[in-house]
């Protein structure tokens, strides 16, 4: 955040914040110079052979550092108000997305071809594709460096004659028919060479030493090897074979579904066994209506969109059921007289963590969406009127659903009764629809409407984030209660118990920062 806001500075933003975004967007280029210097390093201590996922990485880096050298440029206020919206931001943009993202995606798809393709894509097609798309890149917005730096402007289609851009713009037309011709090229590669395999595959042509290019069907590995090294199949020998023969851990299946070893993250001691998700069509349709509602929200299609939206929701509930059954093993023998939990909650599991990092991402959202409200308060203190007097009935609510719900979970932890906690949960997410409904009604009731001016989009945009989590809760909470309902939710298995309450606690405390900002802040200043 604090880097990509020099996309910002000729928007007006204060002296201080401008200094501070600045000082942001140079000192980022610490790091990314480490990462550079750590990539050549990588090839310099070895032994590079050039094949052509070898010629992609290497063009990646090249160019991924001219594209983050022109970043750190317009990082520099003084530089970006006079490149602003020109075609210099055009050509650093391109230089960042193609050598960080498209030269490593050809680079990776050249490699891992092969592991579900019959044939391997043709190495000297390859290389055609690498010189066109690498020298078509350069060629087409390089010169755009050059014309932004002579003022020509972004997202204007047309031009007068005698400006002096006329030659670059050649250039870069040339170049851009260059790399159609590259793409071009890998797509005749692809219809010749391609053939969809999941076994009989081409396997590992170019000789990788990981644990990918293991033999594996459509059970994975047959059996999970002790490495002991970065590079397992080139120093340890016969490593597929054993696996293949299945004399590492989890030769079969302790519980007859598919599974796999947690273990912990520096020193690889086996923690507890992991069900995984079993073959399906809810994952699959969980994909599919949840883009779909996102496109037709893109088209207007509002009706249909809506209908996608409930279509994922149900196809979710459908996909997570299944995922916390109880089993009747407490224990599972994964090989070598080693045995393990066969079930694992709270800060050992992954859906725990899986939770907290989503709630750091949604806290730095919201963190954005603060920072808006007083940048929005520095720039226009007028506008901020003070707020109706529900403030501490609100607040109180938001953080009582908390509180119930943290209580909840320690005592269920004591006593082991699920059901209570669950009725706790069920009181904290009535605390919290309490909460955003008299929120929302109070400043509508007080005449604000989201198009009035900024402060209002702010506090209704508050509002309607608090409101997703909260319809969020609801459905946890009631997704807790079909589970107490059908058995699945005891005290021996609380997974379910302990995601939801940790999701309901960041909503009372989220929504009570809201609350305490949009209400109280004015009134303090």
């Amino acid at each position: 955040f604090g880097v990509w806001v020099h996309h910002m500075f000729a928007t007006g933003l204060p002296t201080i914040a401008l200094n501070f975004f600045s000082a942001a967007s140079m000192v980022v280029a610490v790091p990314a110079g480490i990462q550079v210097f750590s990539w050549i390093a990588t090839l310099a201590a070895g032994k590079v052979i050039w094949n052509t996922p070898a010629f992609f990485a290497v063009g990646a880096i090249i160019t991924f550092t001219m594209g983050g050298l022109t970043g750190v440029m317009v990082g520099l206020v003084p530089f970006d108000f006079v490149a602003h919206d020109t075609y210099f931001i055009v050509a650093h943009l391109h230089y960042v997305l193609i050598g960080g993202m498209v030269f490593p995606l050809l680079a990776g798809f050249y490699y891992w071809a092969p592991m579900i393709s019959k044939r391997r894509l043709s190495e000297r097609l390859g290389r055609w594709v690498f010189a066109l798309t690498f020298i078509g890149t350069h060629v087409t917005f390089f010169p755009m460096h050059l014309t932004g730096l002579m003022g020509m402007p972004r997202r204007v289609y047309t031009y007068p004659d005698n400006l002096g851009w006329d030659a670059f713009n050649l250039t870069s037309t040339i170049g851009a028919f260059l790399i159609g011709a590259g793409i071009l090229i890998l797509i005749i590669d692809l219809i010749r060479n391609f053939r969809f395999a999941s076994e009989d595959n081409a396997g590992n042509v170019y000789n990788g030493g990981t644990l990918e290019w293991l033999p594996s069907g459509l059970y994975s590995n047959r059996s999970i090897p002790v490495i002991t090294s970065r590079y397992p199949l080139w120093d340890q020998k016969d490593l597929a074979r054993n696996v293949e023969e299945g004399r590492f851990f989890l030769p079969n299946s302790a519980t007859g579904e598919r599974e796999t070893i947690v273990t912990s993250p520096q020193l690889a001691e086996p923690q507890y066994l992991q069900r995984m998700p079993k073959p399906g069509w809810p994952h699959v349709l969980s994909a599919v209506f949840t883009a779909g509602f996102f496109l037709l929200l893109t088209v207007q299609l509002y009706w249909p969109s809506i209908i996608s939206g409930i279509a994922a929701i149900g196809a979710i509930v459908w996909w997570v059921w299944d995922l916390d059954t109880p089993i009747p093993e407490r224990t599972a023998d994964i090989g070598a007289g080693i045995h393990v939990p066969a079930y694992a909650h709270g800060p050992r599991s992954h859906g725990w963590w899986a939770l907290v990092t989503l709630l750091v991402v949604c806290g730095m959202i919201f963190g954005m969406l603060v920072f808006s409200y007083l940048y929005m308060w520095s720039q226009r203190p007028h506008l901020f009127p003070d707020a109706p007097p529900t403030d501490v009935i609100v607040t109180s609510l938001a953080l009582a659903g908390s509180g119930v719900v943290a209580a909840s979970v320690a005592y269920a932890a004591r006593s082991r009764s699920v059901p209570a906690a669950v009725l706790a949960t069920i009181v904290a997410a009535g605390c919290l629809i309490a909460a955003g409904l008299i929120d929302g009604l109070s400043w509508w009731d007080a005449g604000l409407r989201p198009q009035t001016d900024a402060h209002a989009a702010l506090v209704y945009a508050f509002i309607s984030w608090q409101g997703v989590f909260v319809a969020v809760a609801v459905m946890m909470a009631l997704y807790a209660i079909a589970r107490l309902a059908t058995g699945l939710l005891v005290p021996q298995r609380p997974m379910t118990l302990e995601i939801t309450s940790l999701f309901l606690i960041y909503t009372g405390v989220q929504g009570a920062i809201g609350t305490a900002l949009t209400r109280g802040f004015p009134m303090l200043v």
